[in-house]
């Protein structure tokens, strides 16, 4: 694959985690008024809270996968003994520091369980818009879609 190829899907990569950030913020600030005008302040802290940690899990999925993408693309004939030593700790990691940080928010925070449930919910919500709205782009990323009536550069 050419570096420009490459390029052009890092660029898409970071368009699609700014979408899931945005998508995400937007949702859980509704949520959280929404939360705050019916249940309270600790209840609109543990949707934040909770669409953060739901947030953070999301984009390091997300990350995780175009990184095995774009090494896929790039070579093709890889084998998986030539990925880093370190990629299985750090995605074994990743499930106990979203437990710890669940844990903390629950254990020393004012939040409240069906709240943290909530903005972990708002944040997939967001995550699958943003993945909606990118799906054409992220599918054909030279902008052309073969599906597309109305694209005449064919």
């Amino acid at each position: 694959m050419s570096p420009q190829s490459l390029r052009q899907r890092a660029d898409l990569l970071a368009r699609w985690v700014r979408r899931i950030g945005l998508w995400t913020l937007t949702l859980a600030l509704a949520a959280a008024l929404l939360a705050l005008a019916l249940a309270g302040r600790e209840q609109a802290l543990s949707v934040l809270l909770g669409a953060a940690i739901g947030l953070y899990n999301l984009l390091s999925l997300a990350r995780a996968g175009f990184a095995v993408l774009l090494s896929a693309e790039a070579e093709p004939d890889a084998t998986a003994a030539r990925t880093s030593r370190f990629a299985p700790l750090l995605a074994a990691l990743r499930w106990p520091a979203t437990a710890l940080a669940t844990a903390a928010v629950l254990w020393y925070m004012p939040g409240r369980p069906e709240g943290l449930v909530a903005g972990v919910l708002v944040a997939l919500a967001g995550f699958t818009t943003a993945a909606l709205q990118s799906a054409g782009e992220l599918n054909h990323p030279s902008g052309t879609d073969p599906a597309d009536p109305d694209d005449t550069s064919a």
